[in-house]
């Protein structure tokens, strides 16, 4: 299986991101495929630069994001380009939908119950 996910290059302390396309059998530096951009999370504002024409290729392809890759092609709008395209794999990133069950349960006290 191929997965989309970050690659560290940056060093102690200064963390630097590639996104990659990997099989997943491979560690998170070994072999990859194919480098689809950069992350840079320490930079202000947050460097995010991803070519959106092979990333919608691949996500085609099947390749499967990994959770937080997946967050940064929804925040760089990859993501829902691609679901418009494949409306059914909208419930493989249910979990990029901020309203999760943890949160939309009312939080009571077991002392207010009583």
């Amino acid at each position: 299986m191929v997965k989309i996910r970050l690659r560290r290059i940056g060093t102690k302390g200064r963390p630097f991101y590639r996104v990659v396309v990997a099989e997943s059998a491979c560690g998170r530096n070994g072999s990859f495929v194919e480098t689809l951009g950069v992350y840079d999370p320490v930079a202000q504002p947050k460097k995010i630069e991803i070519n959106e024409e092979r990333a919608i290729h691949w996500l085609m392809e099947g390749a499967q994001p990994s959770e937080t890759t997946a967050y940064l092609l929804n925040k760089v709008g990859i993501l829902p380009k691609f679901l418009e395209l494949r409306p059914q794999q909208k419930k493989s990133y249910s979990f990029l939908d901020k309203r999760t069950a943890a949160i939309s349960v009312a939080a009571t006290t077991p002392t207010e119950n009583a």
